[in-house]
């Protein structure tokens, strides 16, 4: 072989990641049960005022691979909730699995769906009554304080008519039942949905277009989410298309220098959760090398 300038060849890092069909069906069966928008308070993804402890939902995260269940199960448990007050919820592990569309949801998804039940009991968002066959489960409020759950709508209105500080407290963000039936919690990673929870923040809850943008620091000192957990989610989020990024100056009111310091400023594609969820990673150039190697005449 002969050598030669660098020829580009195309390649994807991994497969497209779809929801199984055994999952959707029990979204499905799921959503009789549900809230047409589930309800999560701001305080449980974001820092009120300047409390040093890290958010709900950080917490949560830390801890490798059972965060991200944590995460989805809480989640899951809060869109059941279709009444103001919490109601117990009488689910079998292997279903919440199938839900989350667990590898082996009849053994070892199972088992990961209770080992995230016991860590949420033991930090206070919900109460277990265990009955023999089934485990009674009720949410609780979702700072981790063990509080009974209202729904944060209810709340805000009765707190107002006597402090606005409380009802600030009840702030939330709403999820569609599609993140669910669509299949998009199901194919997520725990920093892409930890993400998504973030840029709702942002965004002032649904309906809403605008460039959502805060630095690293800011992900720190509000959401106590690492640099590698902010990347890692708003890649993923744009590859199950429901974030556009875009280059945007710094500055674009005027013709000072910093106008010419760019930044990646992010759009939530919400419409996109009513379609069926899939995170297929972008083809990427790669540049690779032609090889030196001898010919057959050479000795």
């Amino acid at each position: 072989m002969n050598s030669g300038d660098p020829v580009q060849a195309e390649r994807t890092s991994k497969a497209t990641r779809a929801p199984s069909a055994r999952s959707l069906k029990m979204a499905e069966s799921a959503a009789r049960l549900g809230r047409r928008r589930a309800q999560v308070r701001y305080t449980f993804v974001e820092r009120f005022t300047h409390a040093e402890e890290p958010p709900p939902l950080a917490r949560m995260l830390r801890g490798g691979r059972g965060g991200q269940v944590r995460l989805k199960l809480y989640l899951s448990y809060l869109w059941l909730q279709k009444d103001d007050t919490a109601r117990e919820l009488a689910i079998r592990h292997n279903a919440w699995a199938t839900l989350l569309d667990l590898p082996d949801p009849e053994k070892a998804g199972a088992r990961r769906i209770a080992d995230a039940q016991a860590w949420l009991e033991e930090h206070r968002f919900i109460d277990v009554t265990r009955t023999g066959r089934l485990n009674l489960v009720t949410v609780l409020d979702e700072t981790g304080r063990g509080e009974p759950w209202i729904a944060p709508g209810a709340a805000a209105k009765k707190e107002k008519e006597s402090s606005d500080l409380g009802a600030l407290l009840h702030r939330y963000i709403q999820i569609p039942q599609t993140f669910w039936t669509h299949g998009h919690i199901a194919v997520l990673s725990g920093a892409a949905v930890a993400m998504f929870l973030t840029l709702l923040c942002e965004n002032g809850g649904l309906g809403e277009d605008r460039a959502l943008w805060f630095s690293p620091r800011e992900a720190e000192s509000r959401f106590a989410l690492s640099e590698d957990t902010r990347s890692k989610g708003l890649r993923e989020l744009a590859h199950a298309g429901l974030v556009i990024t875009k280059r945007r100056p710094v500055n674009e009111t005027d013709f000072q220098a910093e106008a010419l310091y760019m930044r990646n400023v992010h759009f939530l594609r919400l419409e996109r959760l009513a379609e069926p969820a899939a995170v297929t990673p972008r083809r990427r150039v790669v540049r690779v090398p032609k090889q030196r190697g001898t010919s057959a005449d050479t000795p």
